[in-house]
């Protein structure tokens, strides 16, 4: 009968370690996401900035832009004469984007270290009473725009599931902070 005590003792501390290396190797895999995740928001942050920044040294309006190298010019009647958002004749690539607003509508797939990442931008007028809260403008314009740079990849996901998680970054941007 003791034989079979042993044989039992025995069982069970398999079970109980097979149980603990299971567990352990399930936190490593889950510590392992979570780090690769981080990674990959952190360069997610990186790319919304580097748009972000990249507009903020651009003209505020394309009617505000120098024509020859000279100081930028103040339209007549502000902020009726803005232009409408979005790019120019000749304006398709970032690199000749010459005012705030040309990222209208811009999206490009950008890969860093051999990963994609889909991003997509949107510029809006906006209104604000009290600096706090901002209202987009279906009509008209202002002196106020808003920039939304969207990023997205195909490795972080919403809630595990298969829906990708974009991540949205926005910045307001004023005609007279130029």
């Amino acid at each position: 009968m003791s034989g079979y005590v042993e044989i039992l003792y025995t069982m069970f501390a398999m079970i109980l370690v097979s149980t603990m290396v299971l567990n352990s190797n399930r936190i490593i895999l889950s510590n392992n996401t979570v780090m690769v995740e981080g990674q990959l928001e952190e360069q997610v942050t990186a790319l919304a900035q580097d748009i972000i920044e990249e507009a903020r040294a651009l003209e505020y309006d394309a009617n505000t832009v120098p024509a020859s190298g000279n100081d930028s010019e103040v339209p007549v009647v502000i902020p009726d004469g803005f232009s409408t958002l979005g790019s120019g004749s000749g304006e398709n690539s970032r690199s000749g984007f010459n005012d705030f607003d040309d990222f209208d509508g811009w999206s490009d797939t950008i890969t860093v270290n051999g990963i994609d990442y889909l991003v997509s931008c949107e510029v809006v007028y906006v209104e604000t009473t009290d600096y706090q809260t901002y209202t987009t403008l279906s009509s008209g314009k202002s002196t106020l725009k808003k920039l939304t740079v969207s990023v997205s990849n195909d490795f972080l996901k919403l809630n595990e599931s298969e829906e990708k998680k974009v991540y949205s970054f926005s910045f307001i941007r004023s005609y007279y902070a130029d």
